[in-house]
């Protein structure tokens, strides 16, 4: 395919739901970027989180039009991806973005004036993450035991995507509650939404784990996805501290809020350390690959941006129950690591679009 010409239908053909990836990656490092910014009052890195912001946006929208054509040309390569037992669960990357856009919407676009309707905005794209976000962690589990080719080896990393998205699903409601919006039945779903997606991650974390111990590492194309095993644990934080905060603000259990937070705490603190024993974990299967089998590069390098991003976020509600303000001096290292790796992976993306090697689909 790469000796002929590529012609639009071919490019939509090939529009999986890993090219959404790159909108969740740079509205995770928008998101940071704008937490250092707030931080050292440094304001240019507002206006960077702005425009990242807008990239993000356009990124999405730019895959949705993409994709709802190949549904509707190529429906059966649709129905193939969902049936298989890795492509199935890149389609949590759609509702995860769609989520990560209303956190965008509220957070960066509102304090800029860079939205003209943010409350219009903000429900439109938490519906789609709402429908979605309930449809495709019940769908994708139900096609792969329906399946009869799913096999132990196949439980890697991108497994992690669904409970990822509820995560990220609940803390971005958080943020449309605390501005006011839908804040009377919003903490509602959020609790129904941990729960389930604290349950989904504990069950992924055993088959996998289950699956590096008795079967030999994956093909290097898809290590970069190892990394999505840290995600869970650090938007589960930020999911449980914005939800304690949403309880401050409309405590409609009329719980004790004192106990409340004091678990939070807690809970918070005791995933933390869970997540730095598997960054070590992590860290030493990435360098394992490098000096025995290398990585090369594809889509899936955008899977390296978010959890990256995501550390300090989480890293920053954790400094703040701790009462640790040492925790934050890691940030501009942490930025500066993530956006070099955005700025890399776009350059990278950019390249493969040009030379058309985006276009040809991966051996999964």
């Amino acid at each position: 395919m790469t000796q002929e010409k590529i012609w639009f239908y071919d490019i939509v053909k090939t529009m999986e739901p890993r090219w959404v990836m790159s909108s969740m990656a740079t509205g995770a490092v928008w998101m940071l970027t704008m937490i250092v910014g707030a931080k050292f009052n440094f304001v240019f890195l507002k206006y960077l989180a702005g425009i990242l912001a807008i990239l993000a946006i356009i990124f999405f929208i730019a895959f949705v039009i993409m994709f709802s054509l190949r549904i509707f040309k190529f429906p059966q390569e649709v129905k193939k991806d969902l049936s298989h037992t890795i492509a199935a669960n890149f389609f949590a990357w759609i509702f995860i973005s769609a989520a990560v856009i209303v956190t965008i919407i509220r957070n960066v676009l509102v304090p800029l004036w860079w939205c003209v309707d943010p409350v219009l905005s903000s429900k439109i794209f938490y519906i789609i993450a709402l429908v979605l976000g309930t449809i495709i962690p019940v769908l994708v589990p139900f096609m792969l035991t329906i399946s009869e080719k799913v096999d132990s080896k196949h439980a890697i990393w991108i497994w992690f995507l669904p409970p990822v998205g509820i995560f990220v699903l609940v803390f971005a409601w958080n943020f449309m509650a605390l501005h006011g919006i839908w804040q009377n039945w919003i903490p509602y779903i959020s609790i129904f939404y941990l729960w389930i997606a604290f349950m989904l991650y504990f069950l992924v974390s055993a088959m996998i784990y289950s699956r590096l111990k008795f079967h030999s590492l994956p093909a290097p194309e898809v290590a970069p996805s190892f990394v999505i095993w840290l995600a869970p644990i650090g938007v589960s934080i930020i999911a449980l501290n914005t939800f304690g905060k949403v309880l401050d603000k409309n405590n409609l259990f009329h719980w004790n809020l004192d106990f409340i937070h004091g678990f939070i705490q807690v809970i918070s603190s005791m995933i933390a350390w869970y997540w730095f024993w598997w960054f070590i974990l992590t860290i030493l299967i990435l360098w394992y690959y490098l000096v025995k089998k290398s990585i090369p590069y594809t889509l899936g390098w955008w899977a390296l941006v978010f959890p990256i991003a995501a550390f300090w976020i989480w890293l920053k509600f954790l400094s703040i129950d701790l009462s640790c303000a040492w925790l934050c001096s890691v940030v501009w290292i942490v930025w500066i690591l993530a956006l070099s790796l955005w700025l890399v992976v776009f350059i990278k993306t950019l390249i493969w679009i040009i030379t058309k090697k985006a276009f040809v689909r991966p051996k999964l």
